[in-house]
């Protein structure tokens, strides 16, 4: 008798080859996550592989805990010695251990996005930068050449930094750069950046390879440029490797996930063992038939046939509302009808392409009254005062951290304006110190008031304090410190019960973590709730409808779904239509909605939407519900089938509507004439940009996304300066 035995034939066939490498096509739905935690329980207990040599990486921390809490249900202690992790986890674990290294200390801090926009921005006004560019956006691209392996050398080889906007995002990015070095932090990128960059150092690549000698990567789909790096580095001395995932859900192109890492582990791995699972345990008949369907149309997959033995189910059901408001309504009447059916709020929830989308469906459920929450809005760790908070965390962490140093010596207010930061940042440079340590010169700042310095002095009193007890304090003293000895909670002014509600929430998610990791550190605190995702604290209980993105959908499962926008040039978005790789992401980001339903299925597209502060008016419905089996499909207020549901139109913009025209004569699917001396995805050089990637392309112009962003270019000038 084996643990195996409970298994399907494929998924017993996916976990009992333990040696060399195995790619495992899971079809959505086909209970992944139960395969790979009995193929770690069968190596444990039945094959003697030990836990310490096996690794597991997945993407999100929810999906880590997932699998940890099923395969402690299966291995039993032995659990606490084996590594199941995100990769930004496994990264920060090297990199605590080996990060000196490549000179950082163990202690160091990591920045979110709001870090670096504040960074960035503190750096674009030190170097009296005059440019059109956001910090958002500055963060973004840096980010972007970080996942690519491209650091500051690089530009400076490839890039004519005589063009002043190249001049002005190299000088950015490399005070950006040392800025962190200086301030013992790193982003996000810099983690996988920097675990890469370790495993180049012979000694520790040996290390951990002999420690991980069996590789499971769960949603290898998903993988980027650095993380196949990682993976493959460590696999090849023993090339026990396991990867498990989906081309069909590859939909993180836009972070810099790459599916060629999944298509391709057969050329990676030669002697690979290849198993689909196709047996889906989620949906019905009907969504998985609608759901095959749209799949097949595209190039990139790898014919996957999703079945159920479940049973038919109900036909998907197909809405179209004369407007965002009357598409609304229906979502939110047909979630009031199945409420009182017996349908728990918490069974359903409402996807979108965008954000923006969230808006007109929220008026509608507090109008209902449904009991309802966004995810993917403003987290609860990006509120000012959480922020502020750990911002005293932080710099008590780590006391190079200039950046939280600067965030807080004026919160509460001390009188400290810019001029006196200014000040000490002096001091600090000339004496080689952190801007913390530049309190002990206090005296020897003029222009202080009295009373300024004195409630500087208690403010350096405080961070002293606990750092010579920071041994013997858990985290949750260290915060009811800073609070007692700083009065912030006094100190608020404006919309004071909200923020004292979020401080006192989070006191109760700190001693839940403690009451979770007994005896966590400070570091170790911070380095959580740094890699913590909007959805990681998702409560299932929570009696709640879930209005979000589809990407943030990825990995979730709801009885009854509602996928709102189904209309060409939002699903699938305009700049996508014209390119057939972009296209073929947004066709899987449908077949991932599809699949979050395991009952029930509504879409539903507007006739009219405004985008942009413009009306748009006469627009089709997506090209996707076309695609679907329409045997599955039940149009609610339309008797037309597809030849008239999906007339030739194109969306009308309000500059141009005429309401007599003919729209018969207009075709949405058709390609607009562009020129043929450049190809959407194809890699140019420009004589002075460098290498960038063509990104689109009309009758007048063709834009490049280049190292220091994205370009529009003349064609009549293109020949002069792009070389293929």
């Amino acid at each position: 008798m084996s643990i195996l035995d409970g298994l399907n034939k494929e998924q017993r066939e996916a976990a009992e080859h333990i040696d060399g490498p195995v790619l495992i096509l899971a079809g959505a739905g086909s209970g992944k996550t139960r395969t790979v935690t009995y193929r770690i329980a069968h190596m444990v207990r039945e094959k003697g592989v030990s836990p310490l040599n096996i690794l597991a990486l997945t993407f999100t921390n929810k999906a880590a805990k997932e699998m940890k809490e099923r395969a402690e249900a299966l291995v039993g202690n032995d659990i606490h010695n084996l590594q199941i992790s995100t990769f930004h986890s496994f990264s920060v674990r090297l990199l605590r251990i080996y990060g000196e290294k490549l000179g950082y200390g163990k202690n160091f801090n990591i920045y979110d996005t709001d870090d670096q926009k504040s960074l960035i921005s503190k750096i674009m006004k030190e170097l009296n930068v005059q440019d059109d560019s956001t910090p958002g956006k500055i963060a973004n691209r840096i980010s972007k050449l970080k996942e690519k392996g491209i650091d500051i050398k690089t530009i400076e080889r490839e890039v004519d930094l005589r063009v002043p906007s190249n001049r002005v995002f190299f000088d950015i990015y490399d005070k950006y750069d040392k800025t962190l070095r200086s301030s013992n932090a790193m982003d996000f990128s810099d983690l996988i950046l920097n675990a890469n960059k370790l495993l180049d150092n012979s000694e520790v690549l040996e290390r951990v390879q002999e420690r991980y000698r069996y590789i499971i990567v769960d949603e290898y789909q998903d993988t980027n440029d650095l993380q196949y790096e990682i993976i493959n580095k460590i696999a090849s001395k023993y090339n026990n490797i396991c990867v498990v995932g989906d081309e069909d859900q590859s939909i993180y192109a836009f972070r810099g996930a790459n599916i060629n890492n999944i298509l391709n582990f057969e050329r990676d791995y030669k002697n690979a063992l290849v198993i689909k699972l196709e047996k889906n345990y989620r949906s019905t008949e009907r969504i998985l038939n609608a759901a095959n369907e749209l799949i097949r149309n595209n190039k990139s997959s790898r014919g996957k046939k999703l079945w159920t033995d479940a049973g038919k189910g109900e036909k998907i059901q197909v809405f179209n509302a004369a407007n965002t408001f009357d598409e609304a309504n229906f979502i939110a009447e047909e979630i009031v009808r199945k409420n009182r059916e017996g349908v728990p709020f918490k069974d359903m929830a409402v996807l979108y392409r965008t954000n923006a989308q969230s808006r007109v469906l929220e008026e509608k459920m507090l109008l209902n009254n449904i009991k309802y929450r966004v995810y993917g809005g403003m987290q609860f760790f990006q509120r000012r005062e959480v922020k502020d908070l750990l911002a005293y965390l932080s710099v008590i962490n780590n006391i190079q951290d200039n950046l939280n140093f600067v965030r807080i010596i004026n919160v509460p207010k001390r009188s400290i304006g810019d001029k006196s930061v200014a000040k000490f940042a002096e001091i600090a440079a000339q004496k080689g110190i952190s801007l913390f340590e530049s309190l002990k010169y206090i005296d020897e700042v003029s222009g202080l008031r009295a009373a300024a310095k004195e409630k500087l002095k208690d403010f350096y009193r405080l961070l002293t304090d606990v750092l010579e007890n920071l041994e013997h304090m858990t985290v949750s003293e260290i915060f009811q410190e800073i609070l007692n000895r700083t009065k912030y909670i006094d100190s608020i002014e404006d919309n004071k019960e909200d923020r004292v509600k979020n401080i006192e929430e989070l006191m109760n998610s700190i001693r839940e973590i403690e009451r979770e990791y007994p005896g966590i550190t400070l570091s170790e605190y911070l380095e959580f709730i740094s890699l913590t995702s909007a959805t990681d604290s998702m409560d299932d209980e929570e009696n709640f409808v879930k209005l979000m993105t589809i990407h943030s959908s990825k990995g979730l499962e709801f009885d009854f779904v509602f996928i709102a926008g189904m209309e060409e040039g939002l699903f699938p978005g305009e700049a996508s239509i014209l390119n057939d790789e972009d296209l073929e992401e947004e066709r899987r980001l449908c077949y991932v909605a599809i699949t979050r339903a395991k009952k029930e299925l509504r879409l539903s597209h507007a006739s009219e939407r405004m985008l942009w502060g413009q009306s748009s008016y006469g627009r089709p419905a997506s090209r996707f519900i076309g695609e679907l089996s329409q045997d599955e499909l039940e149009f609610l207020n339309k008797k037309e089938r597809k030849s008239e549901l999906f007339r030739n139109t194109e969306p009308l913009k309000s500059e141009n509507f005429k309401p007599m025209t003919d729209i018969e004569n207009f075709n949405p699917y058709k390609k607009a004439a562009v020129d043929a001396r450049y190809k959407i995805g194809e890699y140019v050089n420009h004589i002075k940009f460098g290498k960038g990637k063509v990104t689109g392309i009309d009758n007048k112009s063709v834009t490049v996304d280049f190292m220091t962003g994205e370009k529009k270019i003349a064609l009549a000038l293109a020949d002069r300066f792009l070389k293929g």
